[in-house]
């Protein structure tokens, strides 16, 4: 199992494993794309691993684990529009848990993705969590801690992942195929987010998303509010790209603003864009901006028509751009 960057999540991961104190809870969290699954699939083979130096990589547990095969990983279904979890299932494993290991000394669950677990889930949850037996372990991967309760975070070792370096995020496509070219083009756009780059290339929604980021930077900075909603509206249908798509432009915005204070660490998918936007806004109104983008954010994940939320989101960009 190859690894790029994510150098602080595996020296964690090593002093959890060697300190004569494992827990049995882990919480693996940081951006999409990188590399949480990668570094939770890590973490389950260096847990079952029976060589030597572990994960050894040549054993059948790390073999089984690398095929995802091994019957003492469980990665938890998903259900319901959200992704989350349904307490169903999380009754399931509170009674398979108890259950001992079908091949080794150790039996892990994975709960992958778990931004949109519920309250009701996680109350479930929590007992087992808090008095698991001795060979049972779990591992949740989010974007964010502040997707669980405080109860769960207080029962579980938190490991932050970030995006590695930009050498390191080319390599990786080199070694996943690509050619140089597409490997520059990705790492341009998401610089050394290796998930989001391999995402990037497979997928034209996403590049079509990237396209529709740079014409709504344009539209911003041209003042151009029929070019503004066009494009706002072109993706109001899939509350996904729309959600991306805001994600990226306020990745556009922090870059403006870091240009303006001298600073020049580019994040998002259109350096050119940033460095012109930086020429054509205050830091006054890139705050405000930033907080007209954060409540479309928030109106959207609370259920308000993409139609009403883009309109509104419009307006007030050529407000405050005004």
């Amino acid at each position: 199992m190859k690894l790029y960057g994510n150098a602080h999540g595996l020296a964690a991961i090593e002093a959890m494993c060697t300190s004569g104190r494992l827990p049995h809870s882990f919480l693996i969290y940081g951006e999409q794309g990188t590399g949480k699954k990668t570094l939770a699939w890590y973490l389950a083979a260096r847990l079952l691993c029976e060589g030597a130096h572990k994960p050894c990589g040549s054993c059948k547990p790390c073999h089984n684990v690398e095929h995802r095969q091994h019957p003492d990983v469980q990665e938890v279904p998903h259900s319901g529009k959200t992704g989350g979890f349904s307490v169903e299932s999380i009754r399931r494993v509170c009674a398979d848990a108890y259950k001992t290991p079908n091949n080794g000394m150790r039996k892990l669950y994975l709960f992958t993705d778990a931004d949109h677990m519920t309250v009701q889930a996680q109350n479930a949850l929590l007992k087992l969590v808090e008095e698991p037996p001795d060979f049972t372990y779990f591992v949740f991967t989010a974007q964010s801690k502040q997707a669980f309760l405080e109860t769960i975070l207080s029962r579980v070792s938190a490991i932050g992942t970030s995006a590695c370096t930009e050498p390191q995020c080319t390599q990786a496509l080199l070694d996943a195929g690509y050619s140089g070219e597409d490997a520059a083009r990705a790492v341009a756009v998401f610089h050394g987010n290796i998930g989001r780059c391999l995402e990037y290339l497979s997928d034209p929604a996403v590049q079509e998303t990237v396209a529709l980021t740079k014409k709504l930077a344009d539209s911003i900075m041209n003042r151009d509010e029929y070019a503004l909603l066009a494009a706002l509206t072109a993706c109001s249908t899939d509350k996904t790209r729309l959600l991306t798509a805001l994600e990226l432009l306020d990745r556009q915005l922090r870059d403006a603003l870091c240009l303006r204070t001298g600073a020049n660490a580019c994040i998002g998918c259109y350096p050119d864009g940033a460095a012109q936007f930086a020429q054509r806004i205050t830091l006054a109104q890139g705050e405000r901006l930033h907080d007209a983008l954060l409540r479309t954010v928030q109106d959207l994940e609370g259920n308000v028509s993409p139609a009403l939320a883009v309109t509104a989101l419009c307006a007030g960009i050529m407000t405050e751009n005004a």
